[in-house]
C-alpha cells in the first residue's frame, strides 16, 4: 500500500518541475525577445503551481546595511502644524550605493522623502522624489538647505529634546533604524 503513495507523490513531483520548467522556458524565451524579467509583457505568463514554495533559511537573508545615521534631527513645530523636516547624515560604508525608498515613524501618518533644487532663475524649491541615493563610500547630507526627509501627518505636538524612533527602507527591502531628536529650528 506504501508503494502506490510513493509513485504518486513521485508523480506529482515530477509534475510540479514539468510545469516549472515550461514556465522557465517560456519567461527565456520572452527574454530573449527582449522583455526584461519583472515588466509587463504581451502574452502574460501563467503557471499553476502545485506545491507550496520554501521559505529561505535565515541563513540566506539579507545583509546588514552598510549605512549609519549622524546627528538626526527632527525640526521642532509649534502645536497645530502637522508636518516637519527631518535631517542627518547618512554614511555608506559600502562597496555599493543604498537607495532609499522610504521613511516611516510611530509619531506621523507617513513620511516623504524629498528633494531640493533651483530653477533657471535661482528660485528654490522642493519636490517629493521616490528615491534618495546614498553612493558607495560616500555620504548624503540631509538638510534643511538640501535633499531631507518630511514627516507628515503629526499625531501629536513634539517635544524639544524628545528622542522619536524613525525607520529608512531601502529599494531592495532592507531597513535602518534611526533615533533622531527633536530641537528647535
Amino acid at each position: 500500500m506504501r508503494q502506490p503513495t510513493a509513485l504518486a507523490l513521485s508523480l506529482a513531483a515530477a509534475s510540479v518541475a514539468f510545469v516549472l520548467s515550461v514556465a522557465l522556458a517560456q519567461n527565456t524565451a520572452a527574454a530573449q525577445q527582449g522583455h526584461m524579467p519583472g515588466h509587463t509583457m504581451s502574452t502574460p505568463l501563467s503557471v499553476p503551481i502545485a506545491a507550496p514554495v520554501a521559505t529561505p533559511p535565515t541563513a540566506t537573508r539579507m545583509a546588514a546595511l552598510p549605512l549609519t545615521a549622524q546627528n538626526a534631527t527632527i525640526v521642532a513645530v509649534p502645536p497645530g502644524i502637522t508636518e516637519t523636516s527631518v535631517f542627518m547624515t547618512l554614511r555608506n560604508a559600502g562597496s555599493k550605493p543604498v537607495i532609499l525608498s522610504g521613511v516611516t515613524s510611530s509619531v506621523a501618518a507617513h513620511g516623504m522623502l524629498m528633494v531640493t533644487r533651483r530653477d533657471a532663475q535661482g528660485r528654490t524649491g522642493m519636490s517629493e522624489t521616490r528615491t534618495l541615493t546614498v553612493p558607495a563610500g560616500r555620504s548624503l547630507s540631509l538638510s534643511a538647505t538640501g535633499d531631507h526627509l518630511m514627516l507628515m501627518g503629526l499625531k501629536r505636538p513634539l517635544k524639544v529634546g524628545e528622542r522619536l524612533p524613525l525607520t529608512l527602507r531601502t529599494s531592495d527591502g532592507r531597513s535602518l533604524k534611526v533615533t533622531a531628536v527633536v530641537r528647535k529650528p
